[in-house]
């Protein structure tokens, strides 16, 4: 399914670019796996096992730019609630960013963002947890749509509300 040479987005590393195939010991007996180079920390590696299934389904084809598109376009219209329990919201943004879908991930952004929005209001903080997850998940949306919009990751937020306002 996949071929060394291509691009993916791997949830948790962003867009990488599959390096290599090579083996490694493992315990007692050698495994493949595919050597993953992130597109925006190309010094780094990531190793996934091609016998994984459940780390390979993980890994897709990133999104083509009307696909971005119509994630943007939908945002607005997107049900947007907050999860009031701690340990439950923690799970969620755990699951959120295993997953990868970026359609969810661009909801907890909102979410969050709304949530610190009232917050502020009221003199109060995020939550650490809450930043920690805001922090990731623009990182991970970011890292995507910037390759392919073919901007600087630091240049989505502003391209987003671009869109939104001119809609």
């Amino acid at each position: 399914m996949f071929q060394i040479g291509d691009t993916v987005f791997y949830s948790g590393s962003g867009v990488c670019r599959i390096d290599s195939v090579t083996s490694r010991e493992f315990g007692d007996s050698m495994k493949d796996y595919y050597v993953l180079i992130p597109v925006h920390a190309p010094e780094s590696a990531v190793y996934l096992p091609v016998d994984n299934a459940k780390l390979l389904s993980r890994m897709r084809f990133p999104l083509s730019k009307d696909e971005v598109m119509r994630l943007i376009h939908t945002m607005p219209k997107r049900a947007c609630s907050w999860i009031t329990d701690e340990n439950r919201r923690k799970q969620e943004y755990q699951r959120i960013l295993r997953e990868g879908d970026q359609g969810e991930i661009m909801v907890t952004i909102h979410s969050i963002f709304v949530h610190q929005k009232e917050l502020k209001n009221a003199g109060r903080k995020l939550h650490q947890c809450d930043e920690r997850a805001f922090r990731e998940c623009q990182r991970v949306l970011n890292d995507e749509f910037s390759h392919v919009l073919h901007i600087r990751p630091d240049e989505v937020a502003d391209y987003i509300e671009g869109v939104l306002e001119g809609a």
